[in-house]
């Protein structure tokens, strides 16, 4: 992903169809959890946390399929 910030705007530019995809379905997502009160700030790390744990899970792979 690229990004373009200033002040007030934050432009997300994705890299592939999947990666868009990924991207647009987070943004909606976060934008849902910052109504009910959760900071930008917040939400990123815990993405990012959760995201990581979701790497490990598959490099070791433990992830059990649906």
């Amino acid at each position: 992903m690229t990004t373009a910030c200033d002040e007030e705007h934050i432009e997300l530019k994705p890299l592939s169809s999947c990666r868009r995809e990924v991207e647009v379905a987070m943004v909606e997502m976060l934008v849902s959890l910052q109504k009910h009160g959760w900071s930008a700030a917040e939400l990123a790390l815990a993405l990012a946390d959760a995201s990581e744990d979701l790497v490990m899970l598959i490099a070791t792979k433990k992830l059990r399929p649906h």
